[in-house]
């Protein structure tokens, strides 16, 4: 074969593969508009609950208990009686304030009478007016004696145990019993210092209880530390949930979820994105033809990725097809609707040949 023979015959085949790559038919794709997505970053910690109010109940006085009317876990009102100490000399002390004051108020009621007649020196009215005074405020701390030998509910709430009985000797120091008004619980829990300053008064939370049978609470923060612990990296947050259904209690500990929203990036289907030997990377659609993007996967969401790239809004990224997807090649854009409206085809067997 001579030279010019061996180049002819050379460009005839390099034609003939040109055309044949021209002749490639397009690839049938679904394609997804690029949309705006966002981060979101969760942060988690552990939380334990106190009442809004809770307090420990203390007798003002000390004494022979007479009466106790406390029960566990019993809704009380305000005011409302729990505990008698035996106040029998208080209310003798009372009787005889009262009886003082009458006799102070009558002796200065005939004084008065007589005024401007010059029976009485000014100064012995004077006086008369000074012991009601007197008598006023003996009274009233006769009345304060006796109402210290009852303990009353300070607000509405649910009681707690107690160890006392009638008959027992109690002090100012014996704790009587608890007062919890749980119709709102304050969640305290420890957040890492990285996140200082991204949270604001207000913002919502995810309370989940450790045992699982209650459903996750919304509770919403109300107070920050002023300071990040400097032995653990972390700073107090406290939040407020609604306990109306009082299905929650003071003590429990809660996995606390917190939510941020984070860098606003690219957001694909999952079935969009591709991995080769440089990373990442999606099929774009331009002029009707396949571009390989290379990209930065940030996070997974439920059949979506955020990433980074070179890429904009509303710009079309093959979701189904990329099989056949090469640098260039023709795309032909399917509907992905009209893909599901084909009817199933039926299996059917061949005629045998046998007669």
């Amino acid at each position: 074969m001579s030279y010019h023979t061996g180049l002819a015959t050379f460009v005839f085949l390099y034609v003939v593969a040109v055309a044949g790559a021209s002749a490639q038919p397009a690839a049938n794709v679904v394609v997804t508009p690029v949309a705006a997505g966002q981060e979101r970053i969760e942060v988690q910690a552990v939380g334990a609950s106190r009442a809004e109010r809770s307090i420990t109940l203390f007798p003002e006085a000390a004494g022979t208990v007479e009466a106790v009317q406390i029960e566990a876990d019993q809704m009380v009102t305000a005011g409302e009686v729990l505990l008698r100490l035996d106040d029998r000399a208080e209310q003798v002390a009372v009787a005889l304030a009262a009886v003082q004051l009458t006799d102070a108020r009558r002796l200065l009621a005939r004084y008065d009478q007589a005024e401007g007649s010059g029976a009485f020196a000014p100064s012995t009215v004077d006086e008369a007016r000074r012991e009601v005074e007197l008598a006023k405020l003996e009274l009233e701390q006769a009345q304060i004696a006796l109402d210290d030998r009852t303990v009353r509910a300070p607000f509405d709430g649910h009681t707690g145990l107690t160890d006392i009985e009638p008959g027992d000797r109690i002090n100012e120091e014996t704790a009587v019993t608890t007062l919890d008004n749980r119709q709102t619980l304050t969640v305290r829990f420890s957040l890492p210092e990285r996140f200082y300053g991204q949270f604001a008064r207000g913002d919502e939370v995810t309370l989940n209880t450790w045992h699982g049978e209650a459903s996750a609470r919304s509770a919403r923060i109300e107070r920050f530390a002023s300071q990040v612990d400097s032995a653990t990296g972390t700073f107090p947050v406290e939040a407020r949930v609604t306990n109306t259904d009082d299905a929650l209690r003071p003590g429990m500990r809660f996995r606390v979820t917190a939510s941020l929203k984070g860098a606003r990036m690219w957001r694909l289907p999952e079935t969009a994105l591709l991995w080769g030997d440089n990373g990442a990377y999606v099929w774009r659609v331009q002029n009707g033809k396949a571009e390989r993007i290379g990209l930065e996967l940030i996070a997974r969401e439920r059949r979506h990725v955020l990433v980074e790239g070179p890429l904009e809004a509303g710009q079309d990224v093959v979701s189904e097809g990329t099989q056949r997807l090469r640098p260039g090649i023709q795309v032909n854009i399917v509907d992905a609707d009209r893909l599901d409206s084909y009817p199933a085809l039926e299996a059917q067997r061949e005629p045998s040949d046998r007669s």
